[in-house]
């Protein structure tokens, strides 16, 4: 058997199956266990390299040089995960494992008629493995692969870090901060797992769980992103709504929708799919009693009009329903329309209000004046002919821009209100 071997090009040698090897004179046992023994998992090896004699050294720190008892072996083995020591013994062969992301030096030094291996690790301790063959490519192998690890592993912290940052600028609702933590993670977390996948399947399957456990802290922090800004659009639609800012309600409630949408596109854990779904279910709910609700609501202050004896209320209900029918006609103005009620009805039930209001208020101004002559009332005269005037006044203000054809007055209404001392004139006529 070659004194370095490359796996890889050469394929796997016997020490691999089996514990001794053939010589000139009969099988040797070089080691109590085959090598794959102590390979872990999906470990895959790389380069496999021995001596007879020297064995490993421990050049410094408080670890015990290895030496192969006789007939025996020390092997170097460099895997996708490792480096891994094996000594030959009678007494059970000794390892010594030194995780690549554990490294920090390696160097390689020729000598006569051999090769040396040095290994430092963030302990300080420093391993020496002396050879017959070349062991530059193997150096070169495992210089790498630490290189490799190194950066892999500080990748997955950077991920880590940055989804504690996004959860904690979740906390005080700054998503847009949050959004860009979690776009740091993931990108992090992708360049990682880009690295560690250079060496192959076997690398990647020994670090899946923390990649995988990485991916779901993100995955969670970025559907609970979408969740709380979904809850945040919504809380705004309702207090949209209440103010009557009916569009900005609408817009608000489909914000909501699509962050709900967005946050179950994400698998993750939490929250709770049941949860949002729930959420989003409540929000269409919400939605469709909005695009309802101004003309609903317009229709309740028009009822309420009609209901209503008293002219001076009548006239104040009716009002309230001209307020909210041109809400409600006026809504979505120059986009596809999203709430209910077309354009031409609700129009003619503004020009039918109209008529209704400025008779309304004619009427509560007639009985206004009427009040001025009975001396059993308690508002003073001169109050219920300023009410007067300013009913007629605003039943022409309606008029002139509504009712063009109820514009003027009726005659015995100026003359009574003349009558009472009140000055109400009628408009130039083409006013």
């Amino acid at each position: 058997m070659k004194n370095v071997i490359d796996i890889r090009s050469s394929g796997r040698p016997d020490i691999f199956d089996r514990a001794n090897t053939d010589g000139l004179f009969g099988r040797t046992r070089r080691l109590q266990q085959p090598l794959e023994k102590y390979l872990r998992g999906t470990e895959t090896p790389r380069y496999l390299a021995y001596n007879d004699q020297s064995g490993v050294v421990a050049a410094r720190g408080d670890n015990e040089s290895l030496t192969p008892a006789d007939n025996y072996r020390a092997f170097l083995l460099a895997t996708t995960v490792r480096a891994l020591f094996v000594v030959g013994d009678d007494s059970g062969d000794r390892t010594v494992s030194l995780p690549y992301e554990d490294i920090v030096a390696v160097d390689c030094t020729s000598g006569f008629r051999t090769t040396t291996l040095e290994i430092t690790t963030v302990d300080e301790d420093r391993w020496v493995f002396e050879c017959k063959g070349n062991l530059t490519t193997m150096t070169r192998f495992v210089d790498e692969a630490t290189q490799i690890w190194t950066r892999t592993l500080t990748e997955l912290d950077r991920a880590e870090s940055q989804v504690e940052a996004a959860a904690a600028a979740l906390e005080e609702t700054s998503f847009g901060t949050a959004a860009t933590h979690i776009t740091a993670a993931q990108e992090a977390l992708d360049n990682g797992r880009e690295r560690i996948e250079t060496l192959g399947e076997g690398a990647t399957t020994t670090i899946e769980d923390r990649l995988q456990s990485v991916q779901t802290r993100i995955d969670t922090c970025q559907r609970r992103r979408h969740v709380r800004a979904a809850e945040e659009h919504r809380d705004t639609a309702r207090h949209a709504w209440e103010i009557r800012a009916y569009e900005r309600a609408a817009d608000a409630y489909a914000q909501a929708r699509s962050e709900y949408d967005r946050a179950l596109a994400v698998t993750a854990p939490e929250p709770a799919t049941e949860a949002i779904t729930d959420a989003r279910d409540a929000v269409e709910a919400e939605y469709a009693e909005l695009l309802s609700a101004p003309v609903d609501a317009a229709q309740v202050a028009a009822s309420a009009a009609r209901a209503t004896a008293d002219p001076a209320k009548r006239a104040s209900h009716w009002e309230d329903a001209l307020d909210r029918y041109r809400t409600a006609y006026e809504l979505d103005w120059g986009r596809d329309r999203r709430f209910d009620g077309d354009r031409a009805s609700l129009r003619q039930a503004l020009a039918d209000i109209a008529v209704e209001l400025v008779d309304a208020h004619r009427e509560a101004g007639r009985q206004a004046l009427r009040e001025t002559g009975d001396e059993s009332k308690r508002e003073p005269s001169g109050t219920a002919c300023e009410d007067a005037v300013a009913h007629f006044e605003r039943a022409r203000e309606v008029a002139t821009e509504l009712v063009p054809d109820r514009r003027e007055p009726p005659a015995d209404e100026l003359a009574a209100v003349s009558g009472q001392g009140a000055s109400v004139e009628a408009e130039p006529s083409g006013r």
